[in-house]
């Protein structure tokens, strides 16, 4: 199983549901602000909320206004958006929109208010398919190419040098291992080292005396893989 791979496409894949959820956020917003009506509030005090996590605890605090409607009810709403340090002070008069048919559906009229969740979900869903689609096609085009090799690059010999521990990843707190070998490019006529990709269970024990091979696209030198094939079908008995 490619790791990688997997851990792209769950990023990618929740990325989309991000911006999809980012999506109609903007409608339902627009569709709000289009409908509804404004009114003047006082910010009557701050909800302090606590969230805890393995960092400790996080305090934030939410605004609670109150306000009159067109039909001279008064109405409280907490606010949305919830910071440290907050966002408003206690006393402080704002500006807000409310559903005439629901006046406790109500929001500040600022930036944070209107789009606090469009631009939370917009930006995260960004990172995420950003960075989880470069790595998963990245990793299919590695597919692609490996795949390529083994039907078409040519094969040379070379060395075995040791069995390295790749800390550049993980998985559940266990790092890969890597098969080192080194040989002589026939194309460049260079000395060169190769590794494996990425092997979740330790080799070391069926290295002796093996032979390894090197494929290589003879038309792109630098493109070439340590065939490792003979270790997974090993693996599998």
């Amino acid at each position: 199983m490619n790791i990688l791979k997997l851990i792209g496409g769950i990023f990618f894949v929740a990325g989309l549901a991000m911006l999809a959820g980012s999506s109609f956020s903007y409608v339902s917003q627009k569709d709000f602000i289009a409908s509804a009506k404004h009114a003047e509030g006082e910010v009557i005090d701050l909800l302090r909320k606590v969230s805890r996590d393995d960092d400790g605890d996080s305090i934030t605090y939410s605004a609670v206004v109150r306000f009159t409607d067109d039909k001279s009810v008064s109405h409280e709403f907490v606010n949305n958006v919830s910071s440290n340090p907050p966002g408003y002070s206690k006393g402080q008069d704002v500006n807000l929109l409310y559903a005439p048919d629901n006046p406790t559906n109500a929001i500040i009229d600022d930036f944070w208010g209107r789009w606090a969740m469009v631009a939370i979900l917009g930006g995260m869903g960004s990172i995420f398919s950003l960075v989880g689609g470069t790595l998963f096609f990245s990793q299919i085009r590695n597919d692609w190419i490996r795949r390529w090799l083994r039907a078409n690059g040519t094969a040379f010999a070379v060395d075995f040098l040791e069995v390295e521990r790749d800390l550049s990843q993980s998985m559940n707190g266990r790092h890969p291992y890597r098969i080192v070998a080194q040989g002589k490019n026939p194309f460049t006529g260079k000395l060169e080292q190769y590794l494996s990709g990425a092997i979740w269970v330790d080799p070391t024990e069926y290295m002796a005396g093996r032979n390894l091979r090197v494929l290589v696209d003879p038309n792109k030198p630098s493109r070439h893989m340590l065939d490792t094939d003979w270790l997974a079908d090993l693996l599998q008995r």
